[in-house]
């Protein structure tokens, strides 16, 4: 399965998960889908939750947006490959195996 395949379901409907929706670190603006060329540039579990906190760098300004999705994968599994492929784009990493 690619990245850019995860999902996850909201009631009777299936969501994409990749891409995020991102949101400016500074709280200042509104979520928003960005081109698939930023760079990701951290990944943090949130404890006790099915959720990834990642951090990605566009146009010199940092975003962030929480990953979510029904496994499989694991979430140890996607953790794993997104710290393993720091510094590449999202768009490449919408192309991985997980």
């Amino acid at each position: 399965m690619k990245m850019r395949q995860l999902t996850w379901r909201s009631g009777p409907v299936t969501v994409p998960a990749w891409p995020l929706r991102w949101g400016a670190s500074t709280g200042l603006e509104h979520l928003t889908p960005l081109p698939r060329n930023g760079v990701l540039e951290s990944v943090e579990r949130i404890e006790d939750s099915t959720l990834l906190k990642l951090t990605m760098r566009f146009e010199a300004r940092e975003y962030v947006g929480m990953l979510t999705w029904d496994p499989p994968p694991s979430i140890e599994a996607v953790e794993h490959l997104l710290q393993a492929n720091l510094g590449r784009s999202l768009e490449e990493i919408g192309d991985l195996d997980v």
